[in-house]
């Protein structure tokens, strides 16, 4: 039998931190480097990826699941958040035990909401589908009425602010609703999408798309039914043959619960059975190729097994948290625990967050808040632990052939190197030939055993004011073609980021 001879001398060879992201999507063997197999709890950068910050209590003494998060924005000074539990409404704007609630005896806590802007002041319209829609002013909440003729107003469970106009609709129809110009309360006019919408169903949401770059005349309505389709009409009034015509209809993925668009600049992202879709991308090409625009393309195996998973359980919801650069997709596994599939907003890069189980999410004064299953609202992006338990941060980067792909390599050593604000205490495991094998190092929050990171603190080093280099050879022992580093961190003191790895191999001869 033939034997492999190898040499002597050893290579050395470097491997970026996987800034590319999460990746499903490609086969195995298949993946660019510059990105992962795993990639949990750590945010891909421009330039590194970093274990994500941890999350704090902000409000606490409710009982039962926090469903809802509605923000109020006002037009000038600090806004309010209001969390929907048990019936009722809490005002959690400041942190500690919530005090009386501010509204009580409703049916649902599952509230959609709309922020309107008119001549009068700034308000927030809630609906839920099953009471009387709430309208908050900056200080009192009220049932002010929304009328209109054939109009069940309890009914109204969806809405939307278009052109000035407070746009809602019934749950199970496909009948809109929609006011005067700057009007809060009123008569309501009814807009009938039955003759357009050609699957049937029910509207599911509505959205506003902005054309350019800004919110002007041009924007369009799109209204999103439950059957896959997204009507678009351009216009400013609804009354008016001359100025409201429709653009189109638009095969989609069926829409994923109440909570399915979020506006991303000057686009609108639908949370849809065929993944996450930017509405200009999508009403550009047939829905089979819907996959070539999703945001989410790069993690379509993952997110195609959640939606067949749990895509009925409420809670899937999109928001964007523009101080963290991040596009964040709440994904149910159950009425308690969730996941986050979360974006780069610069990079498009994804990753998965875990151990937050946010049932839903909200701003508030540009922070982002999340409400748990257990009756309490926690702030996100904050401190480097999630309530004093540590964080869990995994990542596989993909396997490498180091540039020779026909030749056995007998691995000696790797240097991963991390920038962190404390010793990164990482559990390394060398992975060979597009084997994933279960983790034998142990992440554990101090240095307690061989095989952590950090027991000798080889080679620190200053690094700017963001902290400090950490760097040092560890041995590892294995012979394959490819190679795959998996980093593992647990933390609740330091937030490390992976910045590079070094490989020092021997190379054997052509196979």
């Amino acid at each position: 039998a033939r034997k492999d001879t190898f040499l002597m001398a050893s290579t050395s060879a470097a491997l970026p931190p996987p800034t590319g992201g999460w990746d499903t999507r490609e086969s195995i063997a298949d993946t660019p480097e510059n990105r992962a197999i795993i990639l949990e709890n750590w945010f891909a950068e421009t330039d590194k990826v970093t274990v994500r910050r941890g999350s704090s209590s902000h409000a606490t003494g409710m009982t039962g699941a926090v469903q809802s998060l509605i923000e109020y924005i006002p037009l000038t000074g600090v806004g309010a958040l209001f969390a929907a539990n048990g019936g009722n409404l809490y005002d959690v704007s400041s942190s500690g035990a919530v005090g009386a609630a501010v509204v009580s005896g409703k049916s649902n806590d599952k509230w959609q909401f709309v922020n309107i802007g008119t001549t009068g002041g700034q308000f927030v319209r809630c609906f839920n589908g099953a009471d009387a829609s709430l309208l908050y002013n900056g200080s009192t909440w009220a049932t002010t009425a929304l009328t209109g003729s054939g109009l069940t107003a309890a009914n109204l469970i969806w809405g939307n602010l278009h052109q000035n106009r407070l746009w809602a609709g019934e749950k199970d129809s496909l009948d809109a609703w929609y006011l005067g110009v700057n009007d809060v309360s009123g008569s309501m006019t009814k807009f009938p999408l039955g003759g357009v919408a050609t699957k049937g169903g029910y509207i599911m949401a509505m959205g506003t798309w902005t054309r350019d770059s800004g919110s002007g005349q041009d924007d369009v309505a799109v209204f999103l039914t439950s059957e896959g389709e997204a009507i678009v009409y351009a216009g400013t009034n609804p009354s008016s043959a001359t100025k409201w015509s429709l653009i189109g209809v638009f095969a989609i993925g069926k829409p994923i619960g109440r909570r399915c668009i979020v506006k991303a600049g000057s686009d609108i992202i639908l949370m849809t059975q065929d993944g996450f879709v930017p509405l200009s991308g999508i009403l550009s090409m047939d829905r089979s190729q819907s996959r070539l625009v999703a945001l989410s393309d790069q993690i379509a195996s993952a997110v195609n097994t959640a939606v067949r998973s749990y895509g009925d359980i409420f809670g899937w919801q999109p928001i964007l948290y523009p101080k963290g650069i991040m596009l964040v997709f709440n994904i149910m596994q159950s009425e308690t625990t969730s996941h986050q599939y979360v974006f780069n907003t610069i990079t498009g890069s994804p990753c998965k967050f875990t151990g937050l189980d946010a049932v839903c999410w909200g701003m508030l004064n540009d922070n982002l808040y999340f409400g748990k299953a257990d009756g309490t609202v926690s702030k996100f992006d904050d401190g480097t632990s999630d309530l004093g338990v540590a964080i869990e941060a995994d990542a596989l980067q993909a396997f490498s052939y180091f540039k020779s792909s026909q030749s056995n390599k007998v691995f000696k050593l790797v240097e991963p190197i991390f920038e962190s604000d404390g010793n990164p205490n990482a559990a390394i495991d060398l992975n060979l030939d597009f084997q994933v094998k279960t983790p034998t190092g142990v992440a554990a929050a101090s240095p307690t055993r061989s095989g952590i990171w950090g027991v000798s603190n080889w080679g620190v080093g200053i690094w700017g004011t963001a902290g400090q280099v950490y760097r040092g050879w560890r041995g590892v022992r294995g012979k394959g073609r490819s190679a795959s580093l998996r980093i593992r961190i647990n933390t609740s003191t330091a937030r490390p980021s992976w910045i590079a790895t070094n490989f020092t191999y021997q190379k054997g001869g052509q196979l």
